[in-house]
């Protein structure tokens, strides 16, 4: 029921996300509670303290997307289901903080994107990769290759 509210409402998820970021005082508490609701229906959490330079893409909505506070996210990203763009909380880590995601940059399901990388523009990030380096503009980057573990005959 609310995300049908919510988009006749709002105009959907990023709409709504403009007019919280932009509302002060006991509105913005409100706002925030709606927003919170709406993304707990999708199983996804996207902090408000998350840059965005643009509006992401989500073909699946935002289903079980966490992205974290302090994540800076560029222009014409896709962002498919399960995906986390996850904070570093150690502080003496050298990649301390959250990802930073470059212009044009595809990210498939279930990819994990964690600590203070940089994803350069125009890169993907392939479904179930574990990203925890920084990666260069117009780069792939895939999870680690598929092995068959041998069972034995049943007997």
């Amino acid at each position: 029921m609310l995300p049908r509210i919510w988009v006749k409402a709002y105009g959907g998820w990023w709409a709504h996300r403009q007019v919280t970021v932009r509302a002060r005082g006991p509105r913005r508490r409100i706002e925030a509670s709606v927003h919170k609701l709406y993304l707990e229906g999708f199983g996804g959490y996207i902090s408000l303290l998350a840059t965005f330079d643009g509006a992401p893409t989500f073909p699946h909505k935002p289903m079980g997307v966490f992205i974290a506070p302090g994540a800076v996210v560029g222009k014409r990203v896709t962002i498919y289901q399960q995906v986390t763009l996850g904070k570093n909380d150690t502080e003496t880590s050298p990649r301390f903080g959250s990802p930073t995601i470059g212009d044009d940059v595809y990210i498939g399901a279930g990819a994990k994107i964690i600590g203070a990388v940089t994803i350069g523009a125009r890169s993907r990030i392939g479904a179930g990769a574990v990203v925890v380096q920084d990666v260069p503009a117009d780069s792939t980057v895939v999870a680690a290759p598929v092995r068959t573990i041998a069972r034995p005959a049943a007997g």
